[in-house]
């Protein structure tokens, strides 16, 4: 009981010297909100009490603008959720804390997927702290209606716009979808995959090479989306994501094509899955794993000393923890030494399949969701393509012009 006592006077006391400390994220749907609750009380475990600066916006797009604009105030976030080239970027300004100690401490260099190492290591060390891997080629099947319309998954996408039309015909929303541009953008790089294969996918939205923007495959890719969009009643202006995956968990929506956050909402809405809503690669995407990863960096501020960045990274770097919070998000780890115990059959088939394609250099980057390209390029095609979604007057010549020009200013 003493001891008890004692713990919880001394964690008292390290919250009061600490103060809160603050961490911007765009984590507010209810499966990333059962997620960062799982953090927090990790955290608070440690004496370390969190404020959080919630940006709506599940592309982080909208949060980026937020961290910049604050950064050039002087008054950036202790921890700022972020992803991709972006953290090298914030390392070159010379406002982020390294974690090397931590990294050393948990072994990272032997211990986290090669990938893991490029995106958060530079030649100061580690700078950031990986926490999720995310599969976002995922077609969400709900078997209920899939039942009442007597089909079968689709694994092609003439299988799938075959499926669209018959839901449809029944009053079935035939896909549930976000009506923003990183959501489309993202639906876009499936077909991208599709009507081209993993090679053609990395020069055209990763290299950003003209010849394959300018091709009959970016092309059909294109016309493919034109047609979803015409199978798809208008939507309400920035539905969000997690709004589409309610329709699926209601039983109104045959598919929903997206990363396994999707997977993070249908665990905390009680969905068994894969029984009632299955996880399937998406159509002619069966090899590849199309991927983000969300780490943490650590801002180098007055009042968040290099130390205070290191215990930080010391709790969130805890494997137990991890797992925990992977569980929880619908992803899998990022370390190469944690167990998959008690993980969802999607999450342990989404390991299986990045373990393949990884051998086989069949993993590739989300242009659309940070991993792949410049923020400034990667905005400015991700409303290229939603320009062309919700406009038919926008011609294929055309958005394929504007994604060269945005090539070339890179």
């Amino acid at each position: 009981m003493r001891k008890t006592s004692l713990f919880i006077i001394l964690a008292s006391l390290s919250a009061t010297c600490w103060g809160d400390v603050e961490i911007l994220h765009w984590w507010t749907s209810k499966g990333e909100q059962k997620a960062l609750d799982s953090l927090e009380h990790h955290l608070l475990q440690q004496g370390i009490t969190l404020n959080h600066s919630s940006i709506l916006g599940g592309g982080g797009d909208t949060a980026m603008t937020v961290l910049q604009a604050r950064a050039l105030a002087g008054n950036t976030p202790d921890i700022a959720q972020i992803e991709g080239p972006s953290i090298k970027a914030w390392d070159e300004v010379g406002i982020v804390h390294t974690i090397n100690e931590t990294a050393k401490k948990y072994r990272w260099d032997e211990h986290l997927y090669s990938l893991t190492i490029d995106i958060n290591k530079t030649s100061n060390g580690y700078i950031a702290l990986p926490i999720t891997l995310h599969r976002l080629n995922w077609l969400w099947v709900n078997h209920t209606l899939l039942d009442q319309l007597e089909l079968t998954v689709p694994k092609t996408w003439p299988e799938m716009f075959q499926a669209m039309e018959k839901a449809k015909q029944k009053n079935m929303i035939p896909l549930a979808i976000g009506e923003e541009a990183w959501q489309i953008a993202m639906l876009f790089e499936s077909l991208v995959l599709a009507t081209g294969g993993v090679d053609f996918y990395y020069n055209a939205l990763v290299e950003l090479q003209r010849d394959h923007i300018d091709s009959e495959q970016m092309r059909l890719a294109l016309r493919q989306l034109r047609k979803i969009s015409s199978l798809i009643e208008a939507q309400h202006p920035n539905q969000k994501w997690d709004t589409a995956t309610q329709a699926l968990i209601e039983n109104k929506a045959l598919f929903q094509l997206g990363g396994d956050w999707i997977l993070g909402d249908l665990l905390a809405s009680d969905v068994n899955v894969p029984q009632e809503i299955g996880c399937y690669p998406a159509p002619q995407s069966h090899n590849a794993f199309l991927y983000n990863m969300d780490s943490f960096i650590f801002m180098d501020a007055s009042d968040f000393t290099q130390q205070q960045a290191l215990q930080v990274a010391d709790a969130l770097a805890d494997k137990n923890f991890q797992a925990k919070f992977n569980r929880i998000k619908g992803s899998i780890p990022v370390h190469t030494d944690i167990s998959l115990s008690g993980f969802n059959p999607c999450q342990i088939q989404s390991h299986h399949d990045f373990i393949q394609a990884t051998e086989k250099g069949l993993a590739v980057p989300s242009m659309t969701d940070s991993m792949a390209v410049n923020p400034v390029a990667q905005q400015a095609i991700n409303s290229e393509i939603f320009r062309y979604y919700r406009n038919s007057d926008v011609s294929e010549d055309e958005v394929i012009k504007r994604i060269i020009s945005i090539a070339k200013s890179t």
